[in-house]
């Protein structure tokens, strides 16, 4: 069976002007809009190994992506994520591409603790509606099926040092693909991040970010070569345009995985609050 995982490569980090734990102010708002790209021949096999794609393959993902969080009150906001991709999957055998809206994403975190260490608790919910078509020629630009996610982050300011560090664990139930009848299985989903503040404009920040997936099966059938796994190191760097609006420049890059795409993703993204 072959199966395409390229839409999935854009786990859309924290923000640099919206960093982990902490939650946004009551009554304001971040909007983000960028754009993220990869190229890449290689991939990580079933057994974890870094191979090139069979019959001279080429994976090329592009992704326009839009990011609003608001503050309800100072201690609870909402994100809403909306990527429109365009997908291409190139051998010998076939150029196949597709383009169109990814699955849209929506979050709910809640602050419950600001001192010493700053703690929220959230959950996420993805709505299939990115289109998913059941044809191994087809690059699908949506996964088929709901994601819902249970987090805790934890944050603490290193001031007087400009600085801070924040982490991310998470579950992700994945539920059953209707088309398909497959189940991707569970999957433990994490981050460690910390930024410093060089000058008035500019930050800058290194994550460590990825997923563990567990047994995938098919039809109840135990299919353990469907399972994925993915860790990232990504540095990043901001840059204030004024007291609202900034622009950031990300390159995650893997260096570990199980049936994913291997390579760098560069996104480069305008932010502004309000």
């Amino acid at each position: 069976m072959k199966t395409f995982y390229v839409a999935a490569i854009f786990l859309m980090g924290t923000s640099l002007a919206h960093a982990g734990a902490w939650t946004q102010a009551k009554g304001t708002h971040w909007l983000k809009a960028g754009f993220g790209w990869q190229d890449t021949t290689e991939r990580y096999f079933i057994d974890g190994e870094r191979i090139p794609y069979f019959f001279d393959g080429r994976n090329l993902t592009r992704a326009l992506f839009i990011e609003y969080v608001g503050g309800l009150t100072g201690r609870w906001d909402v994100k809403v994520q909306l990527p429109v991709f365009g997908i291409s999957f190139d051998d010998i055998a076939d150029d196949r591409s597709s383009t169109g809206p990814g699955d849209l994403r929506i979050e709910s975190r809640f602050n419950v603790l600001r001192e010493p260490l700053v703690l929220t608790v959230g959950g996420t919910v993805k709505l299939p509606t990115g289109e998913f078509v059941n044809d191994a020629e087809i690059v699908p630009v949506g996964e088929g099926q709901y994601d819902f996610d249970l987090f805790a982050e934890v944050g603490r300011s290193l001031w007087p040092v400009r600085g801070y560090l924040t982490g991310k664990i998470g579950y992700r139930f994945r539920t059953v693909n209707p088309e398909t009848e497959i189940d991707f299985g569970d999957e433990i989903v994490w981050r460690v991040e910390g930024g410093y503040q060089f000058t008035g404009r500019l930050q800058g920040k290194l994550t460590v970010r990825g997923l563990h997936g567990f047994e995938t099966s098919s039809f109840g059938l135990t299919l353990e070569s469907l399972r994925r796994a993915i860790a990232y190191v990504e540095p990043g760097v901001s840059l204030a345009l004024g007291p609202s609006r900034g622009l950031e420049l990300s390159v995650p890059i893997s260096v570990g995985g199980r049936n994913w795409p291997a390579g760098p993703v560069f996104n480069l993204s305008f932010t502004q609050s309000f």
